[in-house]
């Protein structure tokens, strides 16, 4: 299969999820989130995941070479 077909084909990720993540990442830095604020968190973990998932979704190509210095 071509490399331009493979960027076409669907990612195979695992799903995020929020809620598992959150509480992972709490244990992980000891960090302790009050039960009646939780789902707040977790909420706001969904949305950051959803804004970012363009931005991971975008397929660059793989001989892509960093600019040595911005030019807008």
């Amino acid at each position: 299969m071509s490399d331009s077909l493979q960027a076409n084909q669907p990612s195979t990720h695992p799903v995020f999820s929020a809620e598992v993540y959150v509480q992972q990442t709490a244990q992980l830095l000891n960090l302790s989130i009050p039960p009646d604020q939780m789902a707040s968190v977790v909420e706001n973990f969904e949305l950051i995941q959803a804004i970012a998932q363009p931005v991971l979704e975008f397929s660059l190509p793989d001989p892509l070479e960093a600019a040595p210095r911005f030019e807008p």
